[in-house]
């Protein structure tokens, strides 16, 4: 998570560095937003990050439309079972804000992805019958965000504080790497990571 934040704190200091004091923009149409996010520990036995970039559009004074690129690092563990997956993924969707005055103030969204994830599991951790495994996923992506957009001054650069919901429909597959006795045979374990929830902050570079 440091070098994530770090890369957007440097955005925002840029951004407001090449700004002369008085400087007034129109209200812009679109915005690209760098984004880090967190909180998966909100999930029982789940800790993880994510490190997304979107780009929004508005349509009209109250809606947007939005596409997004994400990263995610997670691992579960409850003391039986470990589990450790990178997914990876494209969104589209669209925003409603609420103040009807373009990319401003409170906002909630939807969107629909497609995302793969690879990941390794231990099942009967440092048990006699310990496996492991590697499972390769396909899923479509269902995502709800609510948040909201504040201005720094009369930049066209905004803070956003976001919480995510959503939930992966996936298709998986995995084979077992350990015991030898396993190796390379199918093995009918599923990812635990169907739900989830995290709460991210975004800069938003409108123009």
């Amino acid at each position: 998570m440091k070098r994530p934040l770090v890369l957007v704190l440097f955005v925002v200091a840029v951004a407001a560095g090449v700004m002369s004091p008085g400087t007034v923009f129109a209200e812009p149409e679109n915005s690209v937003n760098l984004g880090v996010g967190g909180g998966f520990q909100l999930m029982p036995h789940c800790n993880g990050s994510v490190i997304f970039v979107e780009y929004e559009h508005m349509l009209g004074s109250k809606f947007a439309v939005l596409g997004r690129g994400s990263g995610v690092h997670y691992t579960f563990d409850d003391g039986k079972y470990v589990e450790d997956g990178r997914p990876r993924g494209i969104d589209v969707g669209v925003r409603y804000y609420t103040a009807g005055n373009g990319m401003q103030g409170f906002f909630i969204g939807g969107a629909l992805g497609y995302w793969k994830t690879d990941w390794t599991f231990i099942d009967n951790k440092g048990r006699t019958f310990e496996t492991r495994g590697t499972g390769d996923n396909k899923s479509i992506r269902a995502d709800i965000d609510m948040g909201e957009r504040f201005p720094i001054g009369s930049s066209p650069v905004s803070i956003m504080p976001v919480v995510h919901f959503g939930k992966y429909f996936t298709s998986n597959s995995c084979e077992y790497t350990a015991p030898a006795s396993r190796v390379g045979t199918p093995c009918s374990q599923t990812t635990e990571v169907e739900y989830y929830v995290f709460l991210a902050v975004l800069v938003g570079v409108g123009f």
